[in-house]
């Protein structure tokens, strides 16, 4: 996921080296497959610190634990460094929450290790993204970065995902998927058994080969990866823009897939039907997107289309808060604050 928002540090207080170490700050981390962010806030709900580091998911993978370990550390480290916090890696925090890409048992394992906190949450990376999405509120999120998913909960405390089963048996819409479709276009191309696409020319000459075996030898031995295949998706955008059928049918197809998501979660926690409906029926509720996808025009439209004509409840637009401060204010509540509204409204500027 895409994290482009710096938040205005707030100095609402001059407590000196010593005071600000004795502060309750709590901690909130997004751990993604693209980077890791983390926030700092004081007990007033006050941003004080931000940082940012490499990728920390993938802890089941070689040397990914290690990863994890060096990465959360090295983020925790530079932002209470902001603070001049003498010895950061000694600070205990009131509160932390990390939201982290895919399983949480290992990486749990490790955080209990090297965090110190007296309230620690480690939740699958829809969580906290969803609670930034609505600023706490009933809602739904759709994420589309390199992979997808989608998680909502209503007024009850009900919640429900849909997708997050990664690239080989899922990530439908996201951008490895777009990446996907474009390399099968060119295949399909070849074997005359769909229309001519400039994606060929495209992956053809940027990527240096000049047939469809050398194009897909490259994926299979390893020499490009997972994450360059994802990234082809910028160019199945460029070549829609060029006018391409064959890219701009992926991108709408991305764009329904997404909004798939969304209309299963709807039937799970805002169902028109059934004992819960009386509750439902006229209740509206917003559906959030969030993830580098939906910069793209033909996606975005698309989706928004698709669960609107699909759903007229539905208020679809754009994520509030970023994943990151979803963490935060996950944190809050795992200490049993809430923040204060001036302060949230401070979020909202920060992050418009």
């Amino acid at each position: 996921m895409v994290f482009t928002h710096r938040f205005p540090t707030g100095r609402s207080f001059d407590a000196g080296k010593e005071g600000i170490a004795l502060l309750r700050l709590f901690l909130g981390v997004d751990g993604g497959q693209t980077a890791t962010k983390t926030v700092v806030g004081d007990e007033h709900g006050t941003i004080v610190a931000q940082s940012s580091g490499g990728p920390s998911n993938h802890t089941e993978e070689p040397g990914g634990p290690e990863r994890l370990e060096r990465v959360v550390l090295a983020t925790i480290r530079e932002a209470l460094t902001q603070l001049h916090i003498s010895n950061p890696n000694e600070h205990t925090f009131a509160a932390a929450c990390f939201g982290m890409t895919g399983e949480t048992d290992i990486k749990t394992r490790i955080l209990k290790r090297i965090v110190r906190t007296e309230h620690l949450k480690v939740i699958h990376d829809s969580v906290n993204a969803l609670a930034g999405a609505t600023a706490g509120e009933p809602g739904i999120i759709v994420i589309a970065g390199t992979g997808s998913v989608a998680r909502g909960i209503n007024e009850q405390g009900e919640e429900a995902r849909v997708g997050g089963w990664g690239h080989q048996f899922g990530d439908e819409g996201s951008a490895y998927w777009i990446g996907r479709a474009a390399v099968r276009a060119t295949l399909a191309e070849y074997d005359r058994m769909a229309p001519k696409t400039i994606l060929t020319s495209m992956l053809f000459e940027r990527l240096s080969v000049t047939s469809p075996y050398q194009l897909t030898e490259k994926y299979y031995a390893g020499a490009l990866s997972r994450d360059h295949l994802a990234g082809l998706s910028v160019w199945v955008d460029e070549a829609a823009r060029m006018g391409d059928k064959v890219a701009l049918e992926i991108l709408r197809d991305a764009g329904r897939d997404l909004a798939h998501f969304a209309q299963a979660v709807i039937a799970l926690v805002f169902p028109r039907f059934g004992d819960a409906a009386r509750r439902t029926l006229d209740l509206k509720f917003l559906v959030c997107y969030a993830g580098g996808v939906f910069k793209c025009e033909f996606v975005l439209t698309s989706f928004r289309d698709s669960v609107s004509n699909g759903d007229r409840r539905a208020e679809v637009r754009p994520a509030l808060y970023p994943p990151a401060l979803g963490s935060l204010l996950l944190a809050y509540r795992a200490a049993g604050i809430d923040v204060p509204p001036n302060a949230m409204r401070g979020w909202v500027t920060s992050a418009s």
